[in-house]
């Protein structure tokens, strides 16, 4: 049995070796196949090479016409290669005369060789070792690039390449290594310790700050040497208040100072404008701050109940206005309580709507109603208010219904200027004004209506015809580019029934509610 096993294993490792003895001699055949063929493609470049070193030859007059035409005339073969060592011969003896004399030249006159051995078939044939390298290049591209690329390869630091391979420190030591964690550690120590110290955090920091805090010094005559430039808050407050209340009031209804508003409701000779400043900056419990836009809305109403009768007692219903014990703010709570008769706000607290139509209102309109940016509505219809209509009053910017009928206003209307403030207007009611007149221009052709006194305003609004409701402005407005006319264009022929008091209404005590300036 062994002895079978072991002839069986020779048997096979015989076979394998014949099969590697074959491939062998199979290489061996095919490299000694590709080296004839490159050594015959070497011959024949060679041999095309002399050619083309002839017929340059000729060409530069170096060579005789007659022999070459022999040559080539003479074909291929062995023939020609022999005509072609004669010629060989002959031209380096004639070359070497060259060198000796000179002066050798050929028909034309030109020299045949050039000196210092210029000639290109003086070049002498390939050596051995270049053809070898020419055959590996050849045989072997993929490893000429493998050299190169091993060549162009970018050297690593031996102390890190085993973290540029591997991932892993392999060539620092342990100290290097102990000294780069140390270094990072200190850096982050240090990162912290500027955070906490210029960053305003901890308890070092706060103990400067009040040890920093400036001490109040005792007022003296002369001013200081340092002023602030903030002033206290209540302080602010005042001087800043009573600015921007001057700024939408007459100029001479207000003094300069906030000390001069104090007991302005105590001296017989205090202005409107006075009273309410001194109940917004001292007596208002609401307090409210001069960054709101609440706190002008807030001055105008006081102006309103001061100057218009609702401080002598006139007016019918002040539910909640002005009440200095129990100073509601006057858009009143969420619940509805503490609203001032009449006005009406938004959900931010600004003014919207004031209506204080039929209550008895008297005077002027105030110019502060300025203040009210966010009014859609005035109705202040069928009361005793009189004069001129000032133009801040009813040209605020979203206002869109302005009912002033049956008043005792008087003077032109300013139509352009309220259009030009108030491009929202829709509605205008202006009629029972004796006293009142003006032109109604075609930019009121987009408002839906428009009722007038027949008499005192152009154009009056003539029917085209006596069966149409169409009225001449009407007819005019469609005409233009636009088209639009107004729903309603009507005029009043009657005369307005001044309002009333009530029959036993109750007669006010007498209080000091300012006298308008003077020009006011």
């Amino acid at each position: 049995m062994p002895s079978s096993s072991s002839k069986k294993g020779s048997s096979v490792e015989d076979v394998i070796e014949k099969k590697l003895r074959k491939k062998k001699e199979q290489e061996k055949a095919y490299q000694d196949k590709l080296e004839a063929k490159m050594r015959q493609k070497q011959k024949a470049s060679f041999t095309n090479k002399d050619d083309d070193d002839e017929e340059e030859k000729l060409e530069e007059g170096m060579m005789d016409s007659d022999d070459y035409r022999y040559e080539k005339s003479s074909g291929g073969g062995g023939g020609s290669s022999k005509k072609r060592k004669s010629k060989k011969s002959s031209n380096t003896s004639s070359s070497s005369k060259s060198l000796t004399t000179n002066s050798s030249n050929n028909n034309n006159g030109q020299p045949l060789y050039t000196q210092g051995g210029g000639d290109v078939r003086n070049r002498p044939p390939p050596s051995l070792s270049d053809i070898e390298k020419a055959r590996q290049a050849a045989i072997d591209p993929l490893r000429a690039a493998e050299a190169e690329r091993e060549k162009a390869k970018k050297r690593v630091n031996p102390k890190f390449a085993d973290l540029h391979e591997t991932g892993q420190w392999g060539g620092l030591s342990k100290c290097e290594k102990y000294g780069i964690c140390l270094l990072t550690l200190g850096a982050i120590g240090v990162a912290i310790w500027l955070g906490i110290r210029f960053g305003g955090g901890g308890s070092s920091n706060t103990a400067t700050s009040q040890q920093t805090q400036p001490q109040t010094k005792p007022p003296t005559l002369s001013p200081s040497m340092t002023p602030t430039f903030e002033p206290t808050v209540a302080g602010y407050r005042l001087s800043a208040g009573l600015s921007m209340m001057k700024k939408i009031s007459p100029t001479i209804s207000l003094p300069n100072t906030p000390e001069a508003l104090k007991g302005a409701k105590t001296k017989v000779n205090s202005t409107p404008q006075m009273l309410a400043a001194e109940f917004i900056l001292y007596d208002d419990a609401q307090k409210i701050s001069v960054r709101d836009p609440a706190f002008l809305e807030r001055y105008a109403l006081a102006v309103f109940y001061y100057a218009n009768g609702g401080c002598s007692g006139d007016w019918i219903t002040r539910t909640n206005w002005m009440d200095r014990t129990n100073a509601t703010n006057h858009c009143g709570m969420a619940d509805g309580t503490g609203k001032w008769h009449g006005v009406f706000c938004n959900l931010q607290g600004r003014v919207t709507e004031i209506k204080m139509s039929g209550n008895y209102v008297t005077w002027k309109l105030p110019k502060e109603f300025v203040a009210f940016t966010e009014l859609s509505t005035l109705e202040v219809s069928d009361n005793l208010m009189v004069g001129e209509l000032p133009l801040e009053a009813i040209s605020m910017p979203k206002l869109f219904t302005l009912l002033l009928n049956n008043n005792n206003f008087e003077g032109v209307f300013p139509f352009d200027e309220v259009k030009q403030g108030a491009p929202s207007l829709d509605t205008l009611w202006i009629q029972e004004n004796s006293k009142l007149s003006g032109t109604v221009p075609m930019s009121f052709c987009s408002l839906g209506s428009i009722t007038l006194d027949c008499d005192n305003f152009q154009p009056q609004p003539v029917y085209v015809s006596q069966d149409s409701s169409e009225t001449t402005f009407v007819k005019d407005c469609q005409a233009e580019p636009e088209g639009i006319s107004p729903r309603e264009y009507t005029c009043n022929s009657e005369f307005g029934v001044p309002i009333a008091k009530p029959s036993g209404a109750p007669t006010p005590a007498p209080r000091i509610c300012g006298l308008p300036a003077a020009g006011t």
